[in-house]
């Protein structure tokens, strides 16, 4: 009877969520290669902007020069959890990381961006009293522990894998920790909040503010400056989730962050969160910490860390030179060229009469039309797949009621002409489909 009852939960599964995008693909390529820019669609060739290679190195040779020297030089095997060995391609990984961001300290790996935001949010919120450390206190000599609780500042946008994560902490144990989500980009909001968690709790607590440095659905570029503030007045950690900004913005490419005045003056408050598998073209996600001593203690408070295989070798040594390339000249040619891109995007498509969500002038590379209609939302995209191109629609359970959007992400090797296709096929689109009026 068990296994009845989870065929016909799979079954009523199948129909409640037909008509929900994220629950299936709405994009499947064909043939034996994936070609990035260009992918096989049904019905045709399409470019993909929908993707993360905004820098578009996925498809540059010296890029994949890089990549092939790695694995012919080392074994494409994969260790075992760095409990019990590290790499030495691993270690200096964590060394360029961190040195990209911080200039100093170190920096955590995880197997995906979601796995480091999640793990990490668990190893914060419950510190030493971590499940792993409680489950062996027997034969872990552990310090006396303070009962200070982490107390969560999330910005009302923060990315899901984060959110997920400190759930997932404040179920583990009682009164270690406790979130408060301000009003996205209120500062004020965010003020007000801190001020009653010390009429709470006083001094004796670990206070931690969560942001989304540039937000993915939308291009929204957060004021860190005015977080770094805020940290500081309060005596804060600030845990900058820089995923989609990495390599993109900031000076170097290192972020939203590092652009901020006075950098050095919030650095030992600051955990820059990234993943490699948007810039870097890689899998994995990391965090840059300052203090060592914190990054190892994070380490072992984090399971996933612990118990989950590394990123490989072969992967870590390349992307320590794909670091260095992004932070240089190649890098900063390929960010300028993808600046002028979704500018000329963003002109023509005011010009055109589109509204964009987020901040007009933004030199980002995701740029959002409001999707008024979101029952138009899976029709849209058959359209533009049809005319040339496959693009993103965010909207439920991905973004809440009255906020859904169509989601552009540019690329640096877009041509002008390519530009002008996707501007025309999406005038076609609102004509044939009015998705920019309220349904």
């Amino acid at each position: 009877m068990g296994i009845r009852i989870l065929h016909e939960e799979a079954e009523a599964f199948r129909r409640a969520a037909e008509g929900v995008a994220v629950f299936e693909p709405r994009h499947r390529t064909r043939g034996n290669a994936f070609t990035g820019k260009h992918l096989d669609v049904p019905g045709g060739r399409a470019i993909d902007l929908s993707g993360l290679d905004y820098l578009a190195l996925g498809s540059d040779q010296q890029v994949k020069s890089v990549m092939a020297e790695s694995l012919e030089r080392h074994d494409c095997g994969i260790p075992g959890s760095e409990a019990i060995i590290q790499t030495d391609q691993s270690h200096r990984l964590e060394q360029a990381l961190a040195r990209f961001h911080l200039g100093r300290g170190t920096a955590i790996t995880f197997g995906s961006g979601y796995s480091t935001n999640f793990s990490l949010m668990e190893a914060l919120g419950l510190r030493m009293n971590s499940h792993f450390i409680r489950m062996y206190r027997d034969v872990f000599p552990t310090a006396p522990v303070k009962s200070a609780p982490t107390l969560f500042f999330m910005d009302g946008d923060l990315h899901f894998s984060a959110r997920h994560g400190i759930r997932f902490a404040s179920r583990l144990r009682d009164g270690a920790c406790a979130a408060y989500t301000y009003r996205t980009g209120d500062a004020d909001h965010l003020s007000a909040l801190l001020r009653r968690s010390m009429d709470s709790h006083g001094d004796h607590a670990v206070r931690i503010i969560l942001t989304d440095t540039l937000e993915s659905a939308t291009g929204r570029v957060f004021d860190m400056a005015e977080l770094c503030r805020l940290a500081e007045e309060w005596d804060c950690l600030l845990y900058a989730d820089e995923a989609h900004a990495v390599g993109v913005v900031g000076p170097q490419g290192r972020g939203v962050t590092a652009g901020v005045a006075d950098f050095d003056r919030y650095r030992d408050r600051l955990v820059i969160m990234g993943t490699l598998t948007k810039a870097f073209c890689q899998p994995g996600g990391y965090a840059a910490v300052g203090d060592p001593e914190l990054a190892s203690l994070l380490k072992f408070c984090s399971p996933q860390h612990v118990f989950s295989a590394p990123v490989p070798p072969w992967i870590a040594a390349a992307t320590v030179r794909l670091i260095e390339m992004v932070a240089g000249d190649f890098g900063e040619a390929r960010r300028e060229r993808l600046r002028a891109v979704a500018r000329h995007a963003r002109l023509r498509l005011a010009e055109t009469g589109f509204d964009l969500v987020g901040d007009p002038s933004a030199d980002t590379p995701i740029l959002a039309i409001p999707l008024r209609d979101p029952r138009l939302g899976g029709r849209v995209l058959e359209f533009l797949r049809q005319e040339g191109f496959v693009v993103s629609v965010f909207q439920g359970p991905l973004m809440p009621a009255g906020r859904e959007v169509l989601r552009l992400a540019m690329r640096a090797d877009l041509g002008t002409e390519e530009v002008e296709d996707l501007v025309r096929a999406l005038v076609r689109c609102r004509k044939a489909l009015p998705f920019t009026e309220t349904g």
